[in-house]
């Protein structure tokens, strides 16, 4: 069989097995007609093996954001809740939902949660976080169901395990308004809580805390992204200049620099 421009690779063969290279050459020697990876979407980078679309490796909120946020969901005590555990405990928006009310050590600011290998780790909260979840149980917690955290029916009245498609909604729906929080999700909220962290513990500790399996995974959030390098850059030049400045008003010569200024 001759191999001109038209040729077309019979249905029966299966290209899959065939590496990008390969076909690649197939089209730049006119043997296929068409580019057959032209129009093939580009694989998502994963994380897990260090890709990233871009050098913003982890995505966390700024103070600014976290400001914007807790402003915007505190009228709702439900959603106001879930965001400082999530902020201060670093757990998985899943694992919290999993969270039985008895689970929780409401003395000790701590509660226990199933991860990833279906390991157990202790989740510590703290004071501001644990305000807003005695407020959501004593005012707004649902009884009839062992969760933390519950959802009614309005039309059943039946009380249920909050679900993570219905937190998903309210948490939308609260900062949809807000230009600040756009793209921000609920997952970025533990990101947030492990680059808080990073150089203020081992990162051992850290792992421990985050319910990593894989210490390279923990290991991201030491990376310095580009809006991280940034912010300390910026703050070091105002750091500097304030220093510069206060020394250049508070300037005294001492005589050494007076015999300068003595006539010949």
């Amino acid at each position: 069989m001759a191999y001109g421009l038209n040729y077309q690779l019979p249905p029966s063969i299966d290209i899959k097995p065939l590496s990008k290279l390969y076909l690649i050459l197939l089209y730049s020697k006119a043997i296929l007609t068409s580019n057959p990876i032209a129009g093939l979407k580009r694989r998502k980078p994963d994380p897990n093996k260090g890709e990233h679309a871009t050098d913003q490796v982890i995505r966390y909120l700024s103070p600014l954001q976290l400001a914007f946020m807790y402003e915007l969901v505190t009228s709702d005590a439900r959603i106001h809740a879930i965001v400082r555990l999530l902020h201060r405990t670093g757990a998985r928006v899943g694992e919290l939902l999993a969270v039985d009310w008895e689970q929780v050590d409401t003395q000790a600011r701590k509660f226990p949660v199933l991860g990833k290998g279906n390991k157990y780790r202790w989740c510590f909260y703290s004071e501001d976080a644990a305000i807003a979840l005695n407020k959501y149980i004593k005012y707004y917690r649902d009884f009839g169901t062992p969760a933390l955290f519950t959802a009614q029916n309005p039309l059943t009245k039946e009380v249920t395990r909050l679900s993570y498609r219905r937190v998903h909604t309210c948490w939308r729906n609260l900062i949809a308004a807000s230009q600040e929080l756009k793209g921000i999700r609920l997952h970025d909220l533990r990101h947030t809580f492990a680059t808080e962290r990073v150089g203020l513990m081992a990162i051992e500790e850290l792992r421990a805390l985050m319910g990593h399996e894989d210490i390279q995974t923990t290991l991201l959030y030491q990376k310095v992204t580009s809006l991280r390098a940034e912010e300390v850059a910026q703050k070091a030049l105002t750091i500097l200049t304030q220093s510069e400045n206060y020394t250049t008003v508070n300037y005294q010569p001492n005589h050494m620099d007076q015999l300068d200024t003595l006539p010949e």
